[in-house]
């Protein structure tokens, strides 16, 4: 889901509880305060970022971007090869024997170190993200950077360790993945290519 959509979606989900909250003002009670309260779910990019560039899901998905460039160089497919060459740089990415491509270190650095969005990211863990919610009992789950205001009776829950769990097995990779949460995000006017 895109940044729009996504922020589209919190709208609607905060809307839809509009009136209601409004009919119910008039008497509070315990049971429509409860009722009234949404739990969203948020997390730091940046931590899904440097999760997934050291996990094993990253490197398969390079190995086998690696075999395409093969398989496509083997068959002739010039057009093809000459895509996957034009976005390579120098360098190549551990276990894969891969050269990194240009525009993936840019895409790379700005989620890593800003806000930049991870759908990429979200898109390979996307069908056990229902499981992560129901585990944190939210409603929705957003990029914490995508909240530009919130209800006081919505309760934000930090499902970040959980989502980078789902990302990276090794327990070294999934601490300094969270420990970037402790870091201020790096503008995105500000934030300079790597590749400059």
């Amino acid at each position: 889901m895109t940044r729009p959509r996504m922020t589209c979606a919190v709208i609607a989900v905060v809307l839809a509880g509009l009136p209601a909250y409004t009919a119910l003002a008039a008497q509070p009670s315990e049971q429509t305060t409860s009722r009234l309260k949404v739990r969203v779910g948020t997390f730091d990019s940046r931590c899904l970022a440097m999760a997934y560039y050291a996990s094993d899901m990253f490197k398969s998905h390079m190995r086998k971007l690696k075999a395409e460039y093969e398989k496509a160089k083997a068959a002739g497919d010039k057009k093809r090869v000459e895509e996957l060459e034009a976005r390579s740089a120098s360098g190549i990415w551990p276990d894969t024997g891969w050269p990194q491509h240009a525009a993936q270190g840019e895409m790379i650095h700005k989620q890593g170190f800003s806000t930049w969005p991870v759908d990429n990211i979200l898109e390979r863990i996307r069908g056990k993200i229902p499981e992560i919610a129901k585990q944190a009992d939210v409603d929705i789950i957003i990029s914490k950077w995508d909240i530009p205001y919130q209800r006081p009776e919505v309760e934000l829950v930090d499902v970040t360790p959980l989502l980078v769990n789902l990302i990276v097995e090794d327990e070294t990779a999934r601490k300094n993945a969270l420990k970037i949460r402790a870091m201020r995000p790096i503008p995105r006017e500000t934030l300079i290519d790597p590749n400059d």
